[in-house]
């Protein structure tokens, strides 16, 4: 118990220059939350309640109102809806928050403390995440942010419910919003591998690379470049802290060393 406690205490993965995206979970509304330190940034997007999102492991879509309960069914609520929302929407959404009242800034502040939140935020993110952003809200540098309209596509299903999804033009909007300059600033090409056999994980793992500020020169299906482990991995050749450790923290990337290669750079693959 001592050393769960100690874990519980110390790890974490807020820091000032990599910030967080946090998917906050209400009763019947979604949002996230966006924090950056460094660019003294706190950023607010509420999800449409007509929304509809992709489970990340399936090629079923759910509302996004439905979408934690769902999670729970499959004893993993969590990761389904970082994974299922994050590659949607072409973001990393790094951890969750989930309270039992409506989705605001207030509700989040007024929970954040408390012992029994559900919550995948270590003890040590959730006292820095609440310092931050109530420094934030009482100075008022929130920034509330609307999904423009022409990012989601209208769908009506054949019992005549209207529904929302993401379309390309979403993750135009996301490199603009959700950029970490710490990651931007490093200028590292990245190349992606998809070993997984789910067509489009490559690209849609781009997407999500390149909101945070990385730059993704290559998304390929090559079998002659691969290395040992599975789920996502990656190889580093060069000097880019920040951005091994977005790879590491937030995208849930293992480190494995690769053949040494000529240029400085990062592959990712997904297997």
């Amino acid at each position: 118990m001592g050393l769960i406690t100690f874990r519980s205490v110390k790890d974490g993965i807020f820091s000032n220059n990599s910030g967080i995206n946090l998917a906050v979970v209400g009763n019947d509304e979604c949002a996230i939350l966006i924090l950056r330190p460094d660019e003294d940034i706190v950023g607010w997007v509420n999800l449409p309640e007509k929304l509809k999102v992709k489970i990340f492991n399936s090629s079923a879509q759910y509302p996004i109102g439905s979408l934690w309960d769902y999670g729970v069914t499959e004893r993993n609520p969590y990761e389904v809806f970082e994974k299922s929302l994050g590659l949607s929407m072409g973001v990393v959404v790094s951890r969750t928050i989930k309270i039992n009242e409506g989705v605001t800034l207030e509700a989040v502040l007024g929970n954040l403390h408390r012992i029994n939140l559900r919550t995948d935020l270590s003890l040590r993110d959730r006292f820095l995440v609440r310092q931050y952003l109530a420094d934030a809200v009482a100075s008022k540098k929130v920034l509330e942010m609307d999904i423009p309209a022409n990012a989601m596509d209208k769908v009506i299903e054949p019992d005549g419910k209207e529904f929302l999804i993401f379309n390309g033009i979403t993750s135009l909007w996301t490199k603009n919003k959700f950029l970490l300059e710490a990651i931007l600033n490093e200028k590292v090409n990245v190349t992606v591998n998809n070993l997984s056999g789910l067509s489009g994980l490559g690209i849609s793992l781009a997407k999500q690379l390149e909101s945070a500020g990385v730059r993704v020169t290559e998304v390929k299906t090559d079998p002659n470049r691969d290395i040992s482990g599975s789920g996502c991995i990656y190889s580093s050749w060069g000097d880019y802290p920040n951005t091994e450790r977005f790879l590491q923290d937030q995208v849930k990337c293992q480190h494995r060393s690769g053949d040494v290669l000529e240029e400085e750079q990062i592959e990712v693959w997904l297997k």
